[in-house]
């Protein structure tokens, strides 16, 4: 007995330590993962606690790993094996596999291991954590069908296990793999649930992990402003810990890199990627060399700094060459197709880039796909073989719309049904706890009116206190109001231009068939387009571009007929109108005096005089109650006589008839 109770004591005692200890911990390190605390024992503290700072401070996790004999452990520790190679994986996607050991100790030589160690003592959760890391290699290589396959089992495993902290990593991953195939809804889903568990288990690191993979669905669907806000977001949450992670930090960088440029702040641009380049050239992983080195190139090529371009894409694709990285190939050869454009060696570039375009065809990629056949028509103007340009230009505009109007208006609708019905559920927690406050205030108010002889000079204070609460929440109230009124207008409006936007045209489309007054009237649908836009952004900079376009859409507007007429900013230098004319009225003259408009009088911008034209393509007799039902088929009339225009020398006007 007395022995028993020896044992008994020195297990209690050790799981006391082991839990002191953990909590010590967990003030420096993120929370950690229960599935995982609930099998350690005050043995496996310490390598846990290397397996946890290799996510944040891998360098100094690889150091204190070194010191530990993976011989001995395989001798003795089942679940010390399992967190010395899952410490493993963490360092290869921090540091990459030569920066973690010489010689020929990589990662993928402890999959199998582990596969077989889960295997040896029925530990399924082992199993699902080496299958992840081939999903990562799969993802990381372009083998997304692979990654697919094997993405399910850990999903699978994760479920039965209760494993929660694998299972929103795997979610991560499946969803890295929907955004691949452009599946957005799907993606944003399980982001969102994978967030939600990371959150819950306080896993900061992971959270800005996921929030800058968010961030990449929305500037993938061009919503520049909200891929901004995510990706703010996990820098914010990464700058809060103390994190040392050059693998995330870089790809986070080429995240906010590209955002950047389309937001048009090329010094922001040209500051995170040069940091992405440095810290994956430096200590980070491969793949991420990877994808920095292909987005600065572009970068290198606008500096006009051609011979580290040049070096900058070769050694790109020498990199995903080395590593196997097929998705990193294709977006390398992209790069060094821009370089040779650049250095005018046409035929290369052409081969090049038509190669890059059956490969992004491939891998179901479809607006890289729609903007390599831009770049293609650019190098066949450039060589002068206008016809073939045209053609690709024509394949670009055409594919280029039906992917605004039907896959990225689809899954921006899907993406705002689920952001509406996760917002309801939100909406229905809080009239819970503001029923539950009501309650708890109704009951508050019959005490203090039971025993107001005994507490008059209180209850006055409180009377007053309650008197500041409700004029403060009223100015509060009104304050927000008037916010969120000029937020919606905000939100209905183009920022550079002041006209509206494509959100307001839908708003109006809604309304046009009921609306009365364009009864009278016959509308036309015109689409605007800069001609050589391009050129004025090349030679004289963003800001001169951005100050013709505004001065061309306050043209267009104050040549508006009246206030039935509709300007719309549509993006980049296209402008699309809907102007309400007299059934008798002249459409071609009126047309052609909204042309002239602009052509007649030169631009003034920074001591520039510049004579701008434009292109206009048109569509007519359309009555109000049938446009909105018509709209995308009235607007790629409308497109079409605009490429018509464009193809017949620009600065003219063409109309394709009545509808």
């Amino acid at each position: 007995m007395p022995k028993a109770l020896f044992v008994y004591s020195k297990i209690w005692v050790s799981s006391l330590l082991l839990v002191l200890s953990l909590n010590v911990q967990a003030e420096e390190l993120p929370l950690i993962p229960p599935f995982i605390a609930n099998k350690l024992t005050t043995q496996d503290s310490s390598l846990f606690s290397i397996y946890q700072l290799a996510d944040s401070e891998p360098e100094v996790a690889r150091k204190k790993l070194s010191k530990f004999s993976l011989e001995h452990l395989e001798k003795t520790d089942d679940i010390r094996q399992a967190l010395y190679y899952l410490t493993i994986f963490r360092l290869e996607g921090a540091l990459g596999s030569t920066e973690i050991w010489a010689g020929n100790k990589y990662a993928e030589d402890y999959i199998a291991k582990l596969i077989s160690l889960g295997e040896r003592v029925d530990q399924n959760w082992m199993m699902g954590e080496a299958v992840l890391e081939q999903v990562i290699e799969f993802v990381e290589t372009g083998e997304y069908d692979q990654a697919s396959q094997h993405i399910a089992l850990v999903i699978e495993i994760a479920k039965q296990e209760n494993y929660q902290h694998l299972l929103a990593r795997a979610m991560k991953w499946r969803a890295n793999i929907y955004v691949e195939s452009s599946e957005y809804p799907k993606a944003m889903d399980d982001y969102r649930s994978a967030l939600e568990i990371f959150t819950h288990q306080k896993d900061q690191i992971q959270q800005a992990r996921v929030l800058s993979n968010i961030s990449t669905v929305y500037f993938r669907l061009e919503e520049w402003q909200k891929a901004d806000k995510y990706s703010r977001r996990a820098f914010k949450l990464i700058d809060k810990v103390n994190f040392d992670n050059p693998g995330v930090k870089a790809m986070l960088h080429i995240n906010a890199g590209i955002i950047a440029k389309n937001l048009n702040k090329p010094e922001l641009e040209a500051k995170h990627l040069r940091a992405a380049v440095k810290l994956s050239t430096e200590k980070g992983s491969r793949y991420a060399q990877i994808y920095a080195l292909a987005n600065l190139v572009t970068l290198l090529l606008q500096e006009n700094e051609i011979e580290t371009a040049i070096a900058s894409a070769q050694r790109c694709l020498a990199l995903a060459t080395e590593v196997s990285d097929k998705a990193g190939m294709v977006y390398c050869n992209e790069a060094v197709a821009e370089t040779y454009l650049k250095q005018q060696r046409y035929d290369e570039a052409l081969v090049l880039s038509e190669k890059v375009l059956a490969q992004f065809d491939v891998m179901n990629n479809r607006k890289k796909s729609i903007l390599l056949k831009e770049f293609i028509s650019t190098i066949h103007e450039e060589r002068g073989d206008y016809k073939q340009a045209l053609a690709f230009y024509k394949q670009y505009a055409d594919e280029g719309k039906d992917y605004l109007f039907d896959e990225r208006r689809k899954q921006l609708f899907a993406l705002q049904e689920s952001y509406e019905a996760k917002n309801k559920e939100t909406e229905i927690e809080l009239l819970k706890s503001e029923n539950a406050l009501k309650t708890a205030r109704l009951s508050e108010q019959r005490t203090l009116d039971q025993l107001w002889m005994l507490a008059a000079l209180i209850f006055c204070l409180v009377i007053y206190l309650l008197y500041r609460r409700y004029t403060s929440v009223a100015k509060t109230n009104f304050s927000l109001r008037r916010s969120n009124a000029t937020l919606a207008s905000q939100s209905l409006e183009d920022p550079l231009t002041g006209l509206h936007n494509r959100r307001y045209l839908e708003q109006w489309l809604e309304t046009a068939e009921h609306n009365r007054q364009l009864d009278a009237y016959d509308l036309v649908v015109l689409v605007v387009d800069v001609d050589h836009f391009k050129k004025v952004n090349d030679n004289y900079g963003h800001d001169i571009g951005d100050n013709v376009l505004t001065e061309i859409a306050h043209r267009l507007k104050d040549n508006a007929r009246s206030h039935n007429d509709l300007v719309i900013r549509w993006g980049g230098e296209e402008f699309v109108l809907v102007l309400a004319l007299a059934p008798e009225s002249n459409i071609e003259f009126v047309l052609n005096r909204l042309r002239e408009s602009i052509s007649s009088t030169p631009i003034m911008s920074a001591n520039h005089e510049l004579t701008v034209t434009v292109s206009i393509g048109a569509i007519g007799g359309i009555k109000g109650d049938v446009i909105y039902e018509q709209w995308d088929t009235l607007l790629a009339q409308a497109d079409k006589a605009l490429y018509k225009a464009k193809s017949s020398g620009r600065d003219c006007v063409k109309l394709v008839g009545t509808y």
